[in-house]
């Protein structure tokens, strides 16, 4: 989703990537009649794959694969289980110009992987008492306006909060970016954004939130955000190459930000530590982020009560899931019927992720220095060359053809901005109002017509049943994953 303290606006939503060729269906053309058939799913690729490459390690030979389709010019890779690193490895470079190659010490901004260490840092101070995540925003910002009472710590924690994403206004960033707002200015400029909703009805990605999270540990700690992080997370789990960002690019190892221009690799500056701060600026290595996972793994950092609070999905005020399902800090969602807590991040020329399976024991970490690239499908098939049960369902036959089609359509409905109301629940209508809701489908449609509609599998869940698809976009194909509520009704249309 993406983002994230992401420069592009409408930046959360996830990026799949191309396992194979579609053919793209003639334009103007309904994209739902005939096209719900039986589907060949990327476990099918990844199987042969595997045995094409017997004396080769499959993952180096997906990620050769992957770099150039997917135009990015270097990748760290991390691939822990149980806490131990079992493949470090990286591809590409780190410096076009230079031609330096990336390595799995190579440095890359984060985006809003950070956040899962602003909520830590908050969930540390709530453990020692110094803070409650009950407590209204306004008693550590009296100056916010009445408005806001409602809104608690844990509202923000978990995008529930109402007040308007800031990075989705491009009015705002262009400020921002442009140094017309300094860093003593921001609360009292997001004191300004209007409520899109009350605390709690829906959810919707907000950076603002974030931020206001770091200014928080700042106040309660007596210290600064980045000086709290070192001592009490970076320096305790040995993270040495971890920080703030540095816009001078003058660190080590750095690797350079890339975007396109005219189908053509552009260098992004580097994002400055206040624009971002606690929702998205911090740099890391794969290596670093593998003992953040290893921390996760033998609670060392966080207790087994906090964890868990920190990875249990946030309910709607009606007691409805939401249209992500949100803890702190983490996307906790399933796969293949089983747990999976995952984000992802994006700067303005990196992009970055990490998706834990805790039943397995497996998490794979992935950093990029090319902005605007979602990764996830990615590691999810990295995870499945692992472990074979996390492989995509191949050949898998459609239950209910008509089920699928419903769901096409609603698909093609959100993707021209025209849903009914009728079909979805009230908290993704409600989502679908506010300013992340608008754009996280025009970002989606940006990447072309929808084409061929394929079923991969469903699960049944305490919410309802989980669908996924392969849905061809301009010819290229992407994942979508439904969760259609007992009532029939769409709680949650996700790109993974």
């Amino acid at each position: 989703m993406r983002d994230h303290s992401d420069q592009s606006q409408a930046r959360a939503a996830r990026d799949p990537l191309p396992r194979r060729r579609v053919r793209r269906e003639g334009a103007g053309n309904s994209v739902c009649a005939g096209r719900v058939r039986f589907a060949r799913i990327a476990g099918c690729a990844l199987l042969t794959l595997a045995a094409s490459f017997a004396h080769a390690d499959p993952i180096d030979e997906l990620l050769k694969e992957r770099l150039p389709e997917l135009r990015l010019p270097g990748v760290s890779l991390a691939v822990v289980r149980d806490g131990r690193v079992l493949k470090s490895a990286a591809y590409g470079f780190a410096d076009l110009e230079m031609k330096t190659a990336a390595t799995p010490d190579t440095i890359f901004e984060i985006g809003s992987l950070t956040k899962q260490f602003t909520a830590a840092a908050l969930l540390l101070l709530s453990d020692e008492g110094l803070v409650s995540l009950d407590d209204s925003v306004i008693e550590h910002f009296p100056d916010a306006p009445e408005s806001w009472r409602a809104i608690t710590l844990r509202h923000l924690l978990t995008h529930t909060s109402g007040i308007q994403n800031h990075v989705a206004v491009p009015e705002f960033m262009n400020e921002l970016f442009g140094g017309r707002i300094a860093r003593e200015e921001l609360p009292g400029r997001f004191f300004a954004l209007p409520l899109e909703f009350q605390p709690g009805e829906t959810w919707s990605y907000d950076n603002t939130g974030y931020y206001l999270l770091g200014l928080v540990i700042e106040r309660v700690a007596g210290t600064d955000f980045w000086s709290f992080l070192d001592e009490r997370i970076f320096k305790p789990l040995e993270m040495r190459d971890t920080g703030p960002n540095d816009p001078t690019g003058s660190i080590p190892n750095m690797a350079k930000g890339y975007g396109l221009a005219n189908n053509n690799y552009a260098r992004r500056p580097f994002l400055p530590p206040f624009v971002a701060l606690s929702a998205g600026a911090i740099r890391s290595t794969v290596g670093d982020l593998a003992k953040w996972e290893a921390a996760l793994v033998e609670g060392t950092l966080l207790g087994s009560q906090t964890q868990a609070a920190m990875w249990t999905a946030t309910r709607g005020a009606d007691g409805g899931p939401l249209p992500v399902p949100y803890g702190f800090g983490w996307i906790v969602e399933s796969w293949r019927g089983e747990p999976v807590v995952q984000h992802s991040g994006g700067t303005p020329g990196f992009s970055s992720t990490i998706y834990r399976f805790p039943r397995r024991g497996i998490a794979v970490i992935l950093l990029a220095n090319h902005g605007d690239r979602i990764l996830d499908t990615l590691a999810l098939d990295i995870a499945g060359l692992v472990e074979p049960a996390l492989q995509r369902p191949i050949d898998a036959q459609d239950p209910d053809a008509t089920r699928s089609g419903r769901l096409c359509g609603v698909l093609e409905s959100l993707l021209k901005g025209s849903p009914r109301s009728a079909d979805l629940t009230p908290a993704m209508n409600r989502f679908l109002g506010t300013t992340t809701g608008k754009s996280w489908f025009e970002w989606i449609a940006s990447h072309g017509e929808p084409g061929r509609f394929e079923f991969s599998e469903f699960y049944e869940t305490p919410d309802g049943r989980v669908s996924r698809y392969r849905v061809a976009l301009d010819g290229k194909p992407y994942w979508f994953s439904f969760l259609c509520t007992p009532d029939g009704r769409i709680a949650q249309v996700n790109p993974w």
